[in-house]
This record gives C-alpha cells, sequence and structure tokens, in this order.
C-alpha cells in the first residue's frame, strides 16, 4: 500500500513548536523572578515615583535598565528573534507596545513598585498564553500519533493482505478480506470525526478564552504542502481501501 501522508512531518513540526514554546515558558519564569528582585527607582524624598514619572537614570542599570536586562538575557534569547529585530521590538511583541514603549531607555520611566507589578502581570499573562498553546500543542500531537498509529496499522495489513494475488483466494477468502477493508474504512471514518471535533473545538483554562485549535493547526502547518495532513493522509487511505475493495468485488462476481 503506497500510501505517502505529511502526517510524519507535522508531528515533527508540532514537537519543534512544544520544544519552543516549553523554554520560553521557562525564560518567562526567570524573567519573572528577576523582575521582582528588581530595585524600584526612588525620587527625591524617598518617595516612589508614580507610574510614568520620568527621572533622571545617568549610568545606572537598575529599575527599568534591570527590566530591559532581565527580558533581553531571558525571553528575547529564546524567542526566535529576527535579524535586526531590537529588543524595544521584541518586548513591544510579547508583552505590549505600551508597556516597551514605557520600559524603553528613551522614555526615562522610573520603575515605581506599581510599575513594576504592571510588568510582573504582563509577563504573567504571557505565561498563561504559552501554558494554553502548550496544552493545544499536547492535545495536537496526541492526535497526529494516534492517526499516525491508525494509518500505519491499515497500511501494514494492506501490504501482508496484498502478498496474496486475489486470484489464489476462493469466495470465503474474498469476502474475508472484502469485510476487512470495510472494517478499515469505518476506522478511517472514526479518525475523520476525531479529528474535526479536535479542529472545531478550543482550548483553554480556568474559564479563560482559549485558542482555537483550527487556528492553531493554519499556524503549525502554513509550510506543508497540505493545510490539514491528518485529514489528508485519512483521504489517501479511504482512497486506497476503496480501490482495493472494487478490485475484490470484481473477483467476488467471478465467483459467484
Amino acid at each position: 500500500m503506497t500510501v505517502e501522508t505529511r502526517i510524519p512531518a507535522a508531528i515533527e513540526r508540532a514537537r519543534d513548536e512544544q520544544a519552543t514554546v516549553d523554554a520560553k515558558l521557562t525564560a518567562y519564569d526567570t524573567f519573572v523572578d528577576r523582575v521582582r528582585n528588581v530595585t524600584t527607582d526612588v525620587v527625591s524624598g524617598g518617595v516612589s515615583a508614580p507610574t510614568g514619572t520620568t527621572v533622571a537614570t545617568g549610568t545606572n542599570r537598575g529599575g527599568c535598565a534591570a527590566v530591559r536586562d532581565a527580558f533581553d538575557a531571558t525571553v528575547r534569547d529564546v524567542a526566535g528573534v529576527a535579524d535586526g529585530e531590537s529588543v524595544f521590538e521584541t518586548m513591544a511583541g510579547e508583552l505590549g507596545e505600551e508597556l516597551a514603549v514605557a520600559l524603553a531607555p528613551t522614555t526615562g520611566s522610573a520603575l515605581t513598585p506599581a510599575f513594576k507589578e504592571q510588568v510582573v502581570s504582563a509577563a504573567t499573562d504571557r505565561r498563561f498564553q504559552l501554558r494554553t498553546m502548550a496544552s493545544a500543542l499536547e492535545r495536537e500531537v496526541s492526535s497526529l500519533e494516534n492517526a499516525s498509529e491508525a494509518v500505519e496499522t491499515i497500511r501494514e495489513w494492506v501490504d501482508r493482505a496484498d502478498g496474496t494475488p486475489l486470484t489464489a483466494l476462493d469466495f470465503d477468502d474474498l469476502r474475508e478480506r472484502h469485510d476487512r477493508l470495510d472494517d478499515c474504512l469505518g476506522r478511517c471514518e472514526r479518525q475523520a470525526r476525531t479529528r474535526q471535533t479536535l479542529l472545531n473545538g478550543s482550548t483553554g483554562e480556568h474559564g479563560r478564552v482559549g485558542l482555537e485549535h483550527r487556528c492553531l493547526v493554519d499556524y503549525l502547518y502554513e509550510d506543508l504542502p497540505v493545510d490539514h495532513p491528518v485529514l489528508d493522509g485519512v483521504t489517501a487511505v479511504v482512497a486506497t481501501c476503496e480501490r482495493c475493495q472494487r478490485n475484490v468485488r470484481a473477483h467476488l462476481t467471478r465467483c459467484v
């Protein structure tokens, strides 16, 4: 049974993305820990400046500068930064442009306790998004592996069956092979239904809005030759099994 599917390539792509997301989650854990340990800025009179207040920082690497350094050494280090992308651009993409602007050296904002908490809150929200992505990827890899196993099992049986030509089979053997192909088609149909259910669902935690699985699939496989590797692979197997069944029926009619 010569059926080439894109499911193995999809598994490799999804696992690569899993590794990327896991690395970024670890980076955010470290980033949040480092930000919590950054000393906030203090203005004259010993009173912490309110969020957005500008103060002269000189060459001091505390405050916002320390937050930028922490981001650069953690999240940005694993974020897959494009050539020439600045720390500001990466931070804007990860934590939002408003926060990136407030943390930029040209802005001169003071890192007040409230502002530091905003940074931690933004990073925590981003961690939630990444955990949701990790959960969706886990479901995707499981779906791909199940589909791959189903396709491979059918392929192996058809290959073994093809080792005995139809002309060597009597009526009962031909009927058994036809029934077995029916079973294979049923398994394909169940696999397709299960996959469609996953595609139409979403992944979320604690009642928060989650990630639509179809959107994840569109993102993951945009560089593959097919948009839906599982459904495409199952369809190819169905076509082969149906062709085999037609050949079996043709021989059955000759035996009647």
